[in-house]
């Protein structure tokens, strides 16, 4: 019998290629847009994932956060504070609690050079600085190639990320 067989692993290099907030500042009660698009500039992926989360949020209702448009082949999966959740780019290998809620937009696999995206509408519920921390993961996660920022600030699953911020006025 014949068959193909592969001596090295895949090598997916995720990319945010764009973020866009709406606004940079907004007054209470209202709401902004944020668009992320994302990329895999290297080997086709299994999984490919972009998180999307919420530091100054214990909850995603549909009133604060809604997902206006995305392509991923996936739905998206709203993780919500206190599941647990994998970590340090394991997988479920190592998991920890989720400090915060963050949704989980996702295609697979995700092949070289395809583009996804995904949009929201967010109405912050108080006054100050709102953060939203994006990051992207292939998996199989077989370096630092596998993700993306990587370098910076980290989130609770000890995985890097990217921060942007608006603030809310009274």
């Amino acid at each position: 019998m014949l068959y193909n067989s592969h001596t090295t692993l895949s090598k997916p290099i995720p990319l945010i290629s764009n973020v866009t907030l709406s606004e940079s500042e907004i007054h209470l009660g209202k709401q902004f847009e944020i668009s992320v698009i994302g990329t895999n500039k290297g080997d086709p992926a299994d999984i490919q994932i972009i998180s999307i989360s919420f530091p100054n949020l214990t909850s995603i209702k549909n009133d604060i956060v809604k997902i206006i448009n995305d392509n991923f082949t996936q739905t998206p999966l709203r993780v919500a504070q206190g599941d647990n959740i994998g970590s340090s780019y394991k997988g479920l290998a190592r998991s920890t609690v989720a400090k915060y809620p963050s949704i989980e937009f996702y295609s697979r696999p995700w092949n070289s050079d395809v583009v996804y995206h995904a949009q929201l509408q967010i109405r912050p519920p108080s006054i100050g600085i709102f953060n939203i921390f994006i990051k992207m993961v292939a998996l199989p996660h077989t370096a630092d190639f596998s993700h993306y920022p990587q370098m910076g600030l980290k989130d609770y699953q000890q995985e890097f990320v990217e921060s942007h911020q608006v603030k809310v006025k009274s």
